[in-house]
This record gives structure tokens, sequence and C-alpha cells, in this order.
């Protein structure tokens, strides 16, 4: 008895499991690209990127020279920011 409730236990996981990568395709083959593309805003932004030769997910996990170049020009554009703001406080 106890090698057939281990049996259908294995199968219920197996079945919970593709019903999991199912759904993941779905979503990201079949939803995902459809929400972009009914998108302005998303579009526009994927058409930049294209434009720009940008690839995101290179950026964050692999090309960390155009990370740094991309943190360091943040932070300078921070910095100027604050100094414009501090020569237009009136004591």
């Amino acid at each position: 008895m106890s090698e057939i409730w281990r049996a259908s236990h294995r199968l219920k996981g197996l079945g919970y499991f593709c019903a999991v990568a199912a759904a993941l395709m779905l979503f990201f083959g079949v939803i995902s690209p459809r929400i972009v593309s009914s998108s302005p805003t998303l579009q526009h932004s994927s058409e930049l990127q294209e434009f720009y030769g940008i690839r995101g997910g290179l950026m964050y996990y692999t090309d960390l020279e155009t990370h740094q170049e991309t943190q360091d020009a943040v932070r300078y554009a921070m910095k100027q920011r604050f100094r414009i703001e501090r020569r237009h406080i009136v004591p």
C-alpha cells in the first residue's frame, strides 16, 4: 500500500512541476511579448535599447565595465545637481 502511495505522490509532484513549467513558459513566451507589443511606452523603450545596442541582461550580469561607467555617470550627475541646488538656497 505504501508503494502505491509513494508512486502517486511522485506523480502528483511531477504534475505540479510540469504545470509550473508550462505556466512560466506561457507567461514569458506569450503573455509578456503581448504586453510589450500593446504598450507604446514599452515599445519605445525597446526601440531605444535596440537603437543604442543596450543589452540589459548582459549589462547587469557580465559587463562590469559598462555597469561601472553607468554608476559613475549617475553619481557625477547627482553631485552636479546638488551643487546647483545649493547655489539657489537663500540663507
